[in-house]
């Protein structure tokens, strides 16, 4: 009998002592991330103070972040990244438009009045009829977001209804969301925001469409004179995306951690986007810029002038074989009244 109860102290020990152990701890996973953003930009920062905060919570992941198109351009992107160069990068559905087709009915005019409301609509919709369309490119989506509508700067005619800004020359939003423009008699140029400043100043287009949120890092005060404020125009998307079968390599709880990182930044983004484009208004005043707040009056005849926008936009998307449009349009204007932020 002391036999065996000596035997049992001496297993009790050893297990106890096994469990003293420390198990081995999981490898920690580096994360790329790839975008095109330089320091200082809305999105740039939004990545650095939510997303890879978010990411790093925990110590499972370790973020390196790669902006300013250091491992590819945004043409080329969407292959890179399934290639395996990054392993979340950031894509305008506007600059592959081909690609994301139905993506871009929620750039379309007069769709939202903030970022925030549009981050919350494009969450939605990548779980919903949107999907296919990324699942068709072999991506997963972890964040959808927008920036506030566009607003139209210009060089030396003041711009207050559609019919001031016919035979303007006038820098984009970029893809299908630009019709409407071209059909309103405005010369829609085609070019990166890079090239604004001195586009503007030598007098090659007459004014751009673009936001006061980052109209000071490109110094459109310097070269422009007046603005918008209120004018429902079109809306600048944004996608940060992996490679489908990357995320699916992950196990659940790191395919969770990227997942709320990305509904996170998203919404964080769209409500930055709207802060920044309030305050940041004073730099374009104090230089002596004069910004032109829409009445109501004028925002209905800007309304009036796209009305037709959505049904051309989707008639032609359908005659290049996307049938699945009209779905992505019903749905979207039911996710845009269920979505509101709260004032």
């Amino acid at each position: 009998m002391l036999r065996t109860f000596a035997m049992l102290r001496v297993v009790a020990a050893a297990a106890f002592a096994i469990a003293l152990i420390p198990l081995p701890v999981a490898a920690q996973i580096t994360l790329k991330i790839a975008d095109s953003f330089p320091k200082g930009h809305v999105i740039y920062d939004t990545v650095v103070d939510v997303m890879i905060p978010a990411l790093e919570e925990g110590g499972k992941i370790k973020v390196q972040y790669f902006p300013s198109n250091q491992l590819a351009q945004m043409r080329d992107i969407i292959d890179g990244t399934r290639a395996g160069i990054a392993d979340i990068a950031y894509v305008a559905p506007g600059v592959v438009a081909g690609r994301t087709p139905a993506s871009n009915l929620l750039s379309l005019p007069g769709q939202f009045e903030s970022g925030e409301h549009l981050a919350r609509v494009f969450m939605r919709l990548i779980e919903g009829k949107l999907k296919q369309e990324y699942d068709r490119l072999g991506i997963r989506v972890i964040a959808a977001s927008g920036t506030p509508p566009y607003q139209i700067f210009t060089r030396n005619k003041q711009v207050k209804l559609p019919a001031d800004a016919r035979g303007l020359k006038v820098r984009g939003g970029g893809g299908d969301a630009d019709d409407f423009m071209r059909e309103l008699g405005i010369n829609v140029i085609n070019l990166p925001a890079s090239q604004m400043y001195e586009s503007l100043q030598k007098g090659v287009i007459d004014g751009a469409t673009y936001l006061q949120a980052t109209a000071a890092s490109n110094h459109l005060q310097e070269v422009t004179k007046y603005a918008t404020e209120g004018a429902p125009l079109m809306s600048l998307l944004a996608l940060y995306f992996m490679d489908q079968k990357r995320f699916d390599s992950f196990p659940p709880d790191i395919q969770a951690i990227i997942l709320r990182a990305g509904e996170k930044f998203a919404i964080a983004m769209g409500a930055e986007y709207d802060r920044r484009d309030r305050e940041s208004k004073s730099v374009f005043t104090s230089a002596g810029g004069q910004v032109h707040v829409l009445t109501p009056a004028e925002i209905r005849a800007w309304q009036d002038s796209y009305k037709s926008a959505p049904e051309k936009m989707m008639a032609k998307l359908e005659g290049r074989g996307f049938a699945y449009v009209r779905d992505v349009y019903a749905e979207l204007q039911q996710a845009r009244s269920g979505t509101r932020p709260a004032n």
